[in-house]
Order: structure tokens, then C-alpha cells, then sequence
């Protein structure tokens, strides 16, 4: 009993070692976006990269960038049945991000892509892609803030 209670406790201790995941704390961002602007051809898209970008959008000391968006959003048949149903769609989105401040004056392309099964109930499939621009907005968000803290170091 000793001995058992003993290897728990131990188990314990060798759990919390301190590990902790490299981007698990919200590290403090030393840079805001000014304004962005998007143009393009999805506004849900825009919407949804807007509402993740929020938290960057405050004003903060550090370094500014001004960012102007362009969107393209393709929705593609990538097979059909013999009966010219289609069975399965690529999503595609790319987004171009002119990035202006006081040093940097870049553009930045991030794409997104997606194979979605067609739904026989469209309202389903509806709200299932719009998930999916939820998930690429974020993704789009992340590698959007990496590239800025990029232009931050330098």
C-alpha cells in the first residue's frame, strides 16, 4: 500500500515537470494594426478574418502596420457521379496582404485550400462550409500575425 501510494506520488511530481507548449501563453505583442481594409469577392470570409484580427486592432504601443486585403474564393466541382452530381468541391481561398509602416512595404500571399464532400441537404452543406472559412480565417490569422512579428524584429 506504502509502495503504491509512494509510485502515485511519484507519477504526480513527474507529471508537472513545467513542460509547457512553446505558443500556449499569449505572449505580449509588441505591434497593432492600425486600419485594415479588404476588397474581394467573399465578405464572409472578411468578416471572419476581421473578427480574429480584433485583438491586434487595439491600439498598443510598438510598432503599427496598415493593411489592405484582397480576397478571392473559389468554390470548385473537383468530381461528379456518372449522373453529373457532383460529389466533391474544392474550397480554395487566397488572400493578398499589402503590409505598409514606417520600414516594411511588402505583400504577402496566404492560400488556404480544402476538399469538401457535396451534402444531399443543402442547408447542412451550407453550414458546413462556413465552418470551414471559420477554420481557414484562422489559420489565415496565424500565419498573417507570425509574418508581422517577423517584420517587428527587423
Amino acid at each position: 500500500m506504502k509502495k503504491s501510494s509512494i509510485i502515485i506520488l511519484i507519477m504526480f511530481f513527474i507529471q508537472s515537470c513545467g513542460y509547457v507548449p512553446l505558443y500556449s501563453k499569449n505572449q505580449k505583442v509588441d505591434f497593432y494594426i492600425q486600419s485594415i481594409n479588404f476588397n474581394g469577392s467573399d465578405r464572409e470570409l472578411a468578416n471572419f478574418i476581421k473578427s480574429d484580427l480584433n485583438n491586434y486592432l487595439k491600439k498598443n504601443t510598438g510598432k503599427n502596420f496598415i493593411i489592405n486585403a484582397s480576397i478571392n474564393y473559389q468554390k470548385t466541382a473537383v468530381s461528379k457521379s456518372a449522373e453529373a452530381i457532383t460529389e466533391e468541391y474544392n474550397l480554395i481561398s487566397t488572400v493578398l496582404f499589402q503590409i505598409n509602416s514606417e520600414n516594411v512595404d511588402e505583400e504577402i500571399t496566404i492560400n488556404e485550400t480544402f476538399k469538401m464532400n457535396n451534402f444531399n441537404d443543402e442547408f447542412e452543406e451550407r453550414k458546413y462550409e462556413q465552418t470551414i472559412k471559420k477554420n481557414m480565417a484562422r489559420s489565415i490569422v496565424s500565419k498573417l500575425i507570425l509574418q508581422l512579428a517577423r517584420f517587428n524584429v527587423d
